[in-house]
């Protein structure tokens, strides 16, 4: 349960940049670092040490972990026998690139990557400005455009290297889902690469519910066909405050917009777009599909009731992070939104909790959320031979010889019902398919087939903060009673400007704003997000943000309240009513990127 909960978390990624970008720059400037990869000589035997930021834990006793660590062991005994087919003869021929180590006798030693560690920073962006990167980067979506952009990751497709071209189509169709080559497969520095691989499998995002507390409070349980009628109808009669319960569980927070994507997507709404021809991203969750998904979403965090004792409430959400895991576990929550691994479905208990997907928007379309773990190669691995090593890792990790081993030790733990049909039939264990929980396997294929990659463009993790700012502010209003209960009303006062603002979010980033007064009427909403999209280096690079205005709160308070978070304060009077035009403009002839 405690890995689920994990994964429900967004990263966020700007607060760290701008504190590691003093460093990254050093390291910049001075050229990359050594890594933490090395070639010893151990007596007569050359041991390679490979350091990996996917989580190696010899120590931990859980079941998963214990799978990761019997496939990681599976690695270094098939190393010798991987060296000898595809690298001995050419570093023996090439001793002053390779070295003069003992090549016949080779062994390789996995080591965990513990970090440089400091609260609320990301480890490894400190590392490789400390010098000590490890070889194997982890890489999430959202951050996966700064580390490309930036030239922390190694290709993984030269074909000098014979990489990516000696695994076979079989080998990337087990490895890669198709909807993840758009993910991996990027224009960077140098022109279009593979940058990173995928492990563990598609996560897809669903809905799990407590069949507990559906059955005491005698509401039907969610099916496959759920829409969002059916989900705030559900959500109404499980949520009793005097008896502590709620119908679903939300999250307050500059990244709250990741429980709320969910119903952009299906309302038919998206959160990034990408123009090919000028490799620009521009934000457009500020369209139709979003107000009205961020209308449902307020009703149910913020939505006015009555209770049977005359007690006015708000909403049919719990938003209390602090102690959300126990609410869940004590069945208190209904229902909430989680990741599903395509390679171990969940550690759930199945007589207690069910998962459907993601219930269908108003036209009937179902967005639910793709994403995946990635790693990659760390691009300032100077010994070659360490580079060929981390590789083959990267590739043996999530292999289908991998992902046997890891299954057996799955079943042989007793987890067995908890793995992915496909995998259990593939790997000959039918009697513990047939075991199973019902609809899980059909859950996931939905998830999949129907999910929408995390946003994963340029400076997407500011995306997700630009998006809360709006639900903030709609949550307001519904709390100060200043939305109308008729629909149709309630839906004009929320797309009130938006038009306004998804015009101006088509034109080019580089209207000049700054020639028309903030008094203009559309300078206040406008204006400011062309001058956040265009000349903002840590916002949204070469983008636009089509962000909802009007009741959703002024575009200039948005622009405002971006600009006291990243704490660039006005330098004169001139500026001090407009902190956007105290931003300094975009390199000439560069990118707008994070750095």
């Amino acid at each position: 349960m405690a890995r689920t909960l994990n994964r429900m978390r967004p990263l966020c990624l700007n607060s760290v940049l701008r504190f590691a970008f003093p460093l990254i720059a050093a390291w910049l400037l001075i050229g990359a670092p050594a890594n933490a990869g090395r070639i010893e000589t151990r007596g007569d035997e050359t041991v390679i040490h490979i350091v990996s930021a996917v989580p190696v834990n010899p120590a931990s006793p859980s079941i998963a972990n214990q799978a990761d660590m019997a496939a990681i062991r599976a690695f270094q005994r098939e190393w010798p026998h991987i060296f000898a087919e595809r690298y001995r003869a050419k570093y023996k021929a090439n001793p002053t690139k390779y070295g003069t180590h003992n090549w016949d006798k080779i062994s390789v030693e996995i080591e965990p990557f513990t970090g440089i560690k400091v609260e609320g920073a990301e480890v490894d962006l400190l590392a490789i400005a400390g010098g000590i990167a490890p070889d194997v980067l982890y890489i999430n979506f959202r951050k996966s455009d700064s580390y490309i952009q930036n030239n922390f990751l190694y290709p993984l497709d030269k074909p000098e290297d014979g990489y990516l071209s000696t695994m076979t189509e079989e080998e990337q169709a087990f490895r890669i889902h198709p909807t993840l080559w758009q993910v991996i497969d990027r224009i960077g520095p140098g022109g279009q690469h593979v940058w990173a691989l995928p492990y563990g499998g598609a996560l897809g995002k669903v809905l799990l519910y407590r069949k507990d507390l559906f059955d005491r409070y005698k509401v039907p349980h969610p099916t496959v066909d759920w829409t969002w009628d059916d989900l705030l109808a559900a959500a109404r009669a499980l949520t009793d405050p005097k008896r502590g319960t709620y119908g679903i569980q939300l999250h307050r927070g500059k990244q709250e917009s990741w429980y709320w994507v969910t119903y952009l997507w299906s309302a038919g709404g998206d959160v990034m777009e990408y123009n090919k021809d000028t490799d620009q991203w521009r934000c457009v969750f500020g369209s139709t599909a979003g107000v009205e998904a961020l209308d449902f979403y307020t009703r149910l965090s913020a939505e006015r009731w009555v209770d049977a004792d005359g007690v006015v409430r708000r909403g049919y959400s719990s938003k209390d992070a602090s102690d959300f895991a126990m609410k869940w576990e004590r069945g208190e929550i209904g229902m909430m939104m989680a990741y599903i691994d395509e390679r171990l479905f969940s550690t759930i208990n199945p007589e207690l909790t069910g998962m459907v997907p993601v219930p269908k928007g108003p036209r009937g379309e179902r967005g639910g959320e793709l994403n995946s773990r990635m790693m990659g190669l760390f691009s300032g691995i100077t010994d070659p031979a360490v580079r060929d090593a981390a590789w083959e890792f990267m590739r043996f990790y999530e292999s289908e010889a991998a992902v046997r081993i890891k299954t057996k030790i799955m079943v042989e733990g007793g987890y067995g019902p908890f793995v992915n049909p496909r995998y259990l039939h593939q790997f000959g264990y039918p009697e513990f398919e047939r075991l199973s929980p019902p609809g899980w396997a059909e859950t996931f294929e939905i998830a999949i087939e129907t999910g929408r990659p995390e946003p994963y463009g340029r400076n997407s993790n500011v995306a997700y903060d630009l998006m809360t700012l709006p639900i903030e502010r709609a949550e307001q209003l519904a709390l100060s009673d200043q939305l109308p209960d008729d629909p149709k009303a309630r839906a004009g006062h929320f797309s009130k400007s938006a038009n306004e603002g998804g015009n101006a979010g088509k034109r080019n980033y580089d209207w000049d704003c700054s020639a028309r007064p903030t008094s203009h009427p559309s300078g206040d909403r406008a204006c400011d997000t062309h001058r956040i999209a265009g000349r903002l280096r840590m916002g949204l690079s070469q983008s636009v943000c089509n962000i909802p205005s009007g009741t959703l709160g002024s575009r200039a308070a948005i622009a405002r309240k971006k600009n006291i978070r990243l704490g660039l304060a006005a330098p004169h009077s001139r500026t001090a009513h407009d902190p956007c035009l105290a931003i300094p403009p975009p390199r000439a002839g560069g990118r707008n990127g994070i750095f």
